[in-house]
């Protein structure tokens, strides 16, 4: 009987994990559907998952294997949208032109405002060298 408690534990870890994320998943869409919100549903309940995990001071291990799992498949969960896009007919030369600009100019962007967060979390910005 002992054998089975470490991998049904796991299991368990998983199920709350995955549970936690859907709740918060529906309770956001009823949310923003409820309130007529110009935001997702989605965005926020990830607000709602980020709320409550500041106010219990860390990641519980399911949701962290959970959300591990989902970061690694994150890629596949993009590719239906960019298939999606060849498959537009009737798009002129112009549009494809619009389109590309976009994401380029979203891509930069968000490079940009990524490197700047990063620099801003790791504390290199603030003028503090070694080099003094």
């Amino acid at each position: 009987m002992d054998s089975f408690r470490g991998p049904l534990q796991s299991l368990m870890q998983w199920l709350g994990g995955a549970a936690v994320l859907l709740i918060c998943d529906v309770t956001g869409r009823q949310i923003s559907q409820a309130l007529t919100l110009p935001v997702p549903g989605s965005v926020v309940g990830m607000l709602l998952l980020l709320l409550g995990l500041m106010l219990y001071g860390r990641v519980p291990r399911g949701l962290a294997v959970v959300s591990g799992q989902l970061l690694r498949l994150l890629a596949l969960l993009f590719l239906p949208a960019a298939v999606g896009v060849f498959y537009l007919e009737g798009l002129s030369v112009n549009d494809w032109l619009a389109l590309l600009a976009a994401l380029v100019i979203g891509t930069l962007i968000s490079l940009v405002l990524c490197a700047l967060l990063m620099q801003k979390l790791l504390g290199k910005g603030d003028g503090d060298s070694a080099d003094d």
